[in-house]
């Protein structure tokens, strides 16, 4: 299931207020398209003057919810018309957008291939460079005084339109009615789930509507409430995506109030997504966390609302979608897809994804150690009992090396860096298993019974795959191609129990002497030859786009890196899942307890198995 959590605010409703000539031509100049920047709003001469046949207004702020009442009667009259049945309605409005190669940042048509039902034209056809922003009411307009447009709306433009629309204006009508908030999130949001091979899951989207104590006492306390927005907005999803259902959530009055956030938060909303929690857990068990996938728009609305919304959903990890720019319509009549930006959970927990180069030198050696102990563990699968005996229930090895800093035995002198290799056991599930964290964590101690918590710097976690069947493969090992610019010139040597190490940046010591901790047998790893590799068919890459869709990290590879065997772990997916950091209490409470004393530690995760960029989390 994918869900999609949107805050009706007053910018998701835009109306076409039309001079309504006896020559129609305010009709004619709306028609089935939208005027653009390249085509700009119809104007007629009257005294030597370009008066407009009409502009963009929106309701005041106590008016929204009686303008928008009086569009959902004309609507539901179009859709519902008293007419004989070889009369068609024309009430759908589209937006005319540029082609891809002048704009290449305006919505696509294939992004909204709507078809079209003969002798329907409710439902709008994208035809080349046309997607659906709303609903055309030229055919019924909604009449209104010219009193009423100057004191209900206001006006997109400048003094002079406002001066020649009060002076010439005789009869005023709604026109047209635009969502331009929710026509760019959609096909957005459609983007990014056919982007994880998820468009064909059940897609459910989440309309918030409410009212605020308007500041004049005067006012209506419902004059303002996006109720009834929303319920056009439930229209406008069914009519141009059916494959969506759009459910309006009301929450009443007082948006504006923290507490009353939460409590509709946490009463009213959050309960409906945890029913279908509870069908997915009944239909799928433990793995209903992979087939629910939560996304937030952050579009409009009072800082309250959004907070609480994000508050009461973060259990779910939601991804996001930000509209950054909210009036490009309002000032261009146009959408841009490059108005609104896709977030994982984890860019908006504030550890974005970085390249080991770009961190400091303790990071950089902790992924050199890792891209090391991910060959070696590699390179010796099939050799062992890892998969008929230590990971036989699972399968899933999880890595972990653990960077310890022991301070210098004489005034004075090097600080020591320690290596501590773990990973995780499951001899007896009864008992249960023993996760990578926690085995370096005690293989240190045991190592040094001196150790302390200050001591440990950081630790980074790399989840892989067993291939089928446990046999051994020989893998190209990554590591000779992934060390660049800096990274080269300080590559470790695979081999030796300690060595010693010159790394220095502006927040790392000038010398770190370096010992690997109870380092096992170095085992040798094959690197093909840069001639043969550069032959290697690109077709092993192509069964790793399988798990795209596993998690919700957003990275991007740099680039396609051939195999002499089809490695999933080496094979990595366009949206690859990121790694866990830590999926039991126990290791986080772990963690916990050691940041508690060290605030400064630090847990590393990777975007894939290629261990070329990463994300860097303080627990504290």
């Amino acid at each position: 299931m994918e869900f999609l959590v949107h805050n009706i605010s007053h910018s998701d409703l835009v109306v076409e207020l039309s001079w309504l000539r006896e020559d129609g031509a305010a009709a004619s100049s709306n028609g089935a398209t939208v005027p653009t920047a390249r085509q700009p709003v119809a104007s007629v001469d009257v005294d030597d003057a370009a008066v407009p046949l009409s502009v963009l207004g929106r309701p005041k702020f106590s008016l929204f919810q009686q303008t928008s009442q009086h569009i959902l009667e004309r609507v539901q009259q179009l859709r519902h018309p008293k007419r004989e049945a070889n009369q068609p309605t024309h009430a759908a409005a589209v937006l005319s957008v540029s082609d891809g190669t002048e704009t290449p940042s305006l919505l696509h048509p294939t992004l909204l291939d709507i078809g079209n039902t003969p002798g329907e034209r409710w439902k709008a056809c994208c035809h080349d460079t046309q997607s659906p922003i709303g609903f055309n009411l030229a055919d019924a307009p909604i009449p209104m005084s010219n009193d009423q447009l100057l004191t209900d709306f206001q006006l997109r433009g400048e003094v002079e339109t406002t001066r020649l629309v009060e002076k010439h204006w005789d009869r005023v009508g709604i026109t047209a009615v635009y969502f331009p908030l929710v026509a760019l999130l959609l096909p957005k949001w459609t983007q990014v789930l056919k982007e994880f091979q998820s468009e064909g899951s059940r897609q459910l989207v989440y309309l918030i509507s409410g009212a605020g104590i308007p500041r004049n006492v005067e006012h209506s306390h419902s004059g303002n409430s996006t109720e009834i927005t929303a319920q056009l907005i439930v229209l406008f999803v069914h009519q141009y995506y059916p494959d969506m259902t759009a459910i309006q959530v009301h929450s009443g009055s007082n948006i504006f109030r923290f507490d009353d956030n939460v409590q509709f938060m946490t009463r009213e909303l959050r309960p409906l997504l945890e029913t279908h929690r509870e069908t997915l857990v009944d239909r799928c068990g433990e793995a209903w966390k992979s087939h629910f996938h939560v996304t937030i728009a952050y579009a409009d609305g009072p800082p309250a609302r959004l907070s609480a919304l994000n508050a009461s959903l973060r259990m779910y990890r939601p991804s996001y979608l930000h509209i950054w720019q909210l009036k490009t319509f309002w000032h261009e009549r146009k959408l841009s897809m490059a108005d609104v930006d896709f977030h994982s959970f984890e860019n908006i927990e504030a550890s974005p994804l970085v390249t080991p180069s770009k961190a400091d030198a303790l990071t950089q050696m902790i992924v050199r150690e890792m891209r090391k102990f991910r060959d070696q563990f590699l390179a010796a699968e099939g050799e062992g009992e890892v998969a008929g005996f230590w990971l036989r229930k699972s399968r899933k090895p999880v890595l972990a090396v653990l960077l310890i800093e022991k301070p210098a035995a004489e005034l004075g002198g090097r600080p020591t860096i320690v290596v501590q290799r773990g990973m995780n056991c499951e001899v007896s599930m009864p008992t249960g298993s023993l996760c990578a964290e926690r085995n370096a964590i005690g293989s240190a101690l045991a190592s040094d019974p001196t150790l302390t918590r200050r001591a440990l710097k950081m630790i980074a976690v790399l989840g892989l795959n067993l291939t089928a069947g446990g046999n051994s493969s020989s893998v190209t090992s990554p590591t000779a191609s992934e060390d660049t610019g800096d990274d080269a010139k300080r590559k470790e040597p695979s081999q030796g129990a300690s060595f010693d190490k010159t790394a220095s940046t502006s927040t790392a010591p000038a010398e770190l002497h370096v010992v690997e901790a109870a380092n096992p047998q170095v085992l040798s790893v094959r690197v093909r030859p840069a001639a043969v590799q550069s032959s290697l068919s690109s077709a092993a890459t192509n069964n790793s786009t399988v798990a795209a869709r596993a998690g919700r990290g957003r990275g991007r590879g740099r680039g396609k890196r051939e195999l002499e065997t089809k490695n999933a772990n080496l094979t990595s997916p366009r949206k690859p899942k990121r790694p866990r950091t830590f999926s039991f209490d126990e290791v986080a409470e772990w963690l916990v307890k050691i940041a508690e004393a060290n605030p400064s530690f630090r847990v590393v995760t990777f975007e894939n198995s290629r261990c070329r960029n990463v994300y860097i989390n303080q627990i504290m």
